[in-house]
């Protein structure tokens, strides 16, 4: 694992880390934490769209694409 966060936009496929930070709106914290991404939760990067497209990331809760606009504003510590 690394010591300092790096933005979800930045891994690439297979990448696996804990989530360390979320953006700070409530109403992007809430649409994010009903996927089940929240701090201290797994995830995966399984697919990384060409581009500019979506992120493919896998966490508890399911299999969902995630921006790369939003993407970049998720701390993760890989």
């Amino acid at each position: 694992m690394a010591t300092a966060p790096t933005r979800l936009s930045t891994l690439t496929a297979g990448t696996r880390g804990v989530i360390d930070a979320l953006p700070e709106e409530e109403d992007l914290r809430n649409d994010l934490a009903a996927l089940r991404l929240l701090p201290g939760e797994p995830i995966e990067v399984v697919q990384v769209l060409p581009l500019g497209g979506p992120l493919l990331v896998s966490t508890a809760g399911g299999l969902y694409a995630l921006g790369r606009a939003l993407a970049d504003r998720v701390r993760v510590l890989a």
